[in-house]
């Protein structure tokens, strides 16, 4: 069911939101970070031998690092910290010592801060920003050039979903967001439907390359955005990231995180899930429990589908993902000054649409959870999650003890995203034309063109639409309002119209004569990736 209307904040005393709390405290909580870390390094590595070892081989990579890879936001006393550690530990200075200045080091690099007043201020920009960008009015003119801005969005900006439900779980537990991840806007459309839910800010990681750029480092910087550098593996720098997201939650701090770790290359719905990510609820819920008993708060888990007609990085992406034989044609559109200006003609004259769709929620074994925030068990039976934790077998180590519910939730949360996965109608229309295109005679990926008759397209868009319907009947997939009640002729108009409206060639468009030309198979293959996994492609056989 999509919104509206903007709900009204459930907590409106900014100096009582979570994010707020925390960043007050802010030094009580990294002290708590580095605590932690030192303390788990210590227990898995007691002795001083194997921590010199894990001490060389991290400043070993580290100054490869900033030899090989180094970028604009990285610590100006980088080389200085890792060439003094390298000395220390050829001096055998005492192991911990130089292992808990490393995870402070470190902590130090993650953490960010927050500012209400920033976050007000450029919340607003953002609202504003999509408003223009979804339905833009800059050069309409009549009724649709003076229609309020905030009756634009809402139609274009769609929350459907558990949106009661996040409402009111947020108001008695901690929320852990866990989005499909496509582009790196998504962060920021989650914050702008979080804040029409009326939900306080969130925190997340946010990639460490986003901070190479000024503006984007200061505005994250007050955002509460801390800060993920894939570049760094080491085991001190790993066991920092996990216990700074897991304090987090422990603190009571509603957060996003993505699970399939980084944006889709090739468009698809996440099936292989990060499990290392999603152990973190699982070890705030616990430590919550074994800190305040069956008082502590619990942690709701939300999977969340995002769709978007156009994702701005599509070409970028599914360009990393296919290989294309060397010697052929490039069949990515040109970088050219034409292509730019289609671009920003698309952008100030077109518009798109977003859609939200919010899965119900699990607590972190994986439990079914109703709006009151009750566990449920597969058969229904209410279940109490803190006598669930009692239950666990002590002496197992904690991961182990983790693993097959983090594997259980893992599942559940694929399979929501299937579930609610929206056929939009410009996926449907470049699923339908790319496995067209694949039947054709000597079809290759690099091919600059391919036409399909219109007659062709809509048979098969008709199978395929019936197939779809019973998956949607079956409650196994979800559609648009216009996939839902229009006719087939008008998903498909709507479709052409807005496949990858915003790049500056189209994948997908129609000729003089009325059939189907292929401008760009490659994001249209990403378009089409869309719908894979359901098992569609049987109508094509």
């Amino acid at each position: 069911m999509s919104t509206q209307d903007q709900f009204v904040a459930v907590e409106p005393k900014s100096n009582r939101w979570p994010i707020t709390m925390l960043h007050k405290n802010q030094k009580n909580f990294l002290r708590e970070v580095v605590d932690k870390s030192l303390t788990s390094l210590s227990a898995r590595y007691p002795m001083d031998t194997v921590v010199y070892r894990i001490l060389t081989q991290t400043t070993s990579r580290e100054l490869a690092r900033i030899a090989s890879d180094p970028w604009h936001c990285d610590p100006k006393d980088d080389r200085s910290f890792w060439e003094g550690m390298e000395a220390a530990i050829a001096n055998k200075m005492e192991a911990m010592k130089l292992l808990k200045s490393v995870i402070e080091r470190y902590v130090k690099e993650i953490c960010s801060y927050f500012s209400v007043r920033h976050y007000q201020c450029i919340a607003k920009g953002v609202h504003h920003t999509f408003v223009y960008l979804l339905k833009p009015h800059c050069f309409r003119f009549g009724a649709d050039r003076c229609t309020f801005p905030h009756k634009r969005f809402q139609e274009k900006f769609h929350l459907m979903g558990q949106t009661d439900t996040i409402r009111a779980l947020a108001q008695i537990g901690t929320i852990v967001l866990v989005p499909t991840h496509v582009s790196n806007w998504d962060s920021v459309v989650i914050g702008l439907a979080m804040q029409q839910l009326g939900l306080p800010p969130l925190t997340w990681g946010a990639g460490l390359n986003l901070f190479n750029h000024k503006g984007f480092r200061y505005i994250f910087n007050k955002l509460g955005t801390y800060k993920v550098d894939r570049r760094k593996k080491t085991i001190p720098y790993l066991q920092v990231q996990k216990d700074y997201a897991s304090l987090i939650l422990e603190w009571g701090c509603h957060t996003l995180f993505y699970p399939g770790g980084t944006r889709s290359r090739l468009g698809a719905i996440e099936s292989d899930l990060k499990l290392g990510l999603l152990g973190t609820p699982f070890e705030a819920q616990e430590r919550n429990f074994q800190n305040k008993g069956a008082s502590a708060k619990k942690v709701f888990i939300f999977p969340i589908v995002l769709n978007y007609h156009c994702v701005l990085e599509a070409c970028q992406l599914i360009g990393e993902s296919v290989q294309i034989k060397e010697g052929e044609p490039s069949m990515r559109p040109q970088d050219d000054c034409c292509t730019n200006l289609l671009f920003s003609k698309n952008i100030l004259f077109k518009g798109s649409e977003i859609f939200v769709n919010i899965g119900a929620p699990l607590d972190v074994m994986g439990n079914r959870v109703d709006i009151e925030g009750h566990s449920y068990d597969h058969q229904g039976q209410a279940i109490d999650l803190y006598q669930q934790f009692l239950a666990l077998p002590i002496k197992t180590a904690a991961r182990k003890r983790s693993d097959g519910y983090v594997k259980l939730v893992s599942d559940k949360i694929v399979a929501t995203y299937y579930a609610m996965n929206t056929v939009l109608s410009s996926h449907l229309v470049a699923f339908v034309a790319y496995e067209l295109a694949q039947k054709s005679q000597n079809f290759a990926m690099d091919l600059p063109r391919i036409v399909i008759q219109y007659t062709d397209f809509m048979v098969a868009f008709g199978h395929t639409y019936q197939a779809l319907e019973r998956l949607y009947r079956e409650k196994k997939i979800d559609f648009t309002p216009i996939v839902k009640n229009a006719s087939l002729d008008a998903i498909v108009e709507d479709g052409l119209a807005k496949l990858g409206i915003y790049h500056g060639q189209r994948p997908l468009v129609a000729t003089k004569e009325g059939n189907l030309l292929i401008e760009d198979l490659l994001t249209l293959f990403y378009y089409h990736n869309r719908l894979t996994g359901y098992g569609l492609q049987a109508v094509f056989s």
